[in-house]
């Protein structure tokens, strides 16, 4: 598939296999991969007309959703890069290992959602990523037709990762999604999901008991203090 540069903002789609969408009692759980060193399929420049073939460098995923984190920018889960297509969503993990980003989505089971994941294959799903470049540079290329490789090393901007439906072709043919059991079932995943939020609420009522008890030694002390001193009589002469 050729795909074109549209100005500053590009998009890639991506095919993966051993993609995980599933449907738990309370929630939704999305998860797939974006590719690291993978080259693309040949890719037109249109403001050049020339081909290219593009690669990721390590880390620029996972530090573009980092500063996302850090900038309270929460990356956005669309159908199709349509932002009239949003999908809600609770939390995004993410990891980078194996030259991919591995990426999480835990989402509420809601009827839109549900409706927004009909047309999309619960197996051999296809992911896209919405993108502002930041640093990149050229390589030659000895294939035929292909004018350069590019390498991104940096995103200025990672704005949304897209569901595509099945009438998407990919960029990344090659690229592959987390294996089969890299993350717990949806039931593992709903129970750890729960128990983090019981941690929180927990640690939550320990900081309370503990600064009650603070409160609590300082009051006694300081009516111990006051308490001697009252009886201590300070001579007038």
């Amino acid at each position: 598939m050729l795909e074109t540069r549209i100005l500053e903002n590009e998009t890639r789609s991506i095919s993966v296999t051993n993609a995980e969408i599933r449907v738990g009692t309370n929630h939704i759980y999305i998860g797939g991969s974006l590719p690291l060193r993978s080259l693309s399929t040949p890719i037109t420049d249109r403001k050049t007309g020339k081909k290219f073939r593009e690669k990721i460098s390590p880390l620029a995923f996972k530090l573009a959703l980092l500063s996302n984190k850090a900038h309270s920018y929460k990356t956005k889960l669309l159908k199709n890069h349509s932002y009239s297509h949003e999908f809600e969503y609770e939390e995004l993990e993410f990891e980078e290992i194996n030259n991919e980003l591995r990426f999480l989505f835990t989402l509420p089971k809601s009827e839109r959602n549900l409706e927004l994941l009909k047309d999309v294959p619960k197996s051999n799903a296809s992911f896209s990523f919405g993108f502002v470049v930041g640093l990149e540079r050229k390589q030659i290329s000895r294939e035929s037709g292909i004018s350069y490789i590019r390498i991104i090393d940096s995103f200025k901007e990672l704005r949304e990762i897209s569901v595509l439906d099945k009438f998407t072709l990919p960029a990344y043919e090659k690229a592959k999604g987390f294996s089969a059991g890299s993350y717990a079932s949806a039931e593992k995943k709903a129970e750890k999901f729960i128990i983090k939020k019981n941690r929180e609420s927990l640690c939550e009522q320990y900081d309370k008991k503990l600064e009650e008890m603070k409160q609590y030694i300082y009051k006694q002390k300081k009516n111990a203090l006051f308490g001697f001193g009252a009886n201590v009589k300070i001579p007038m002469n």
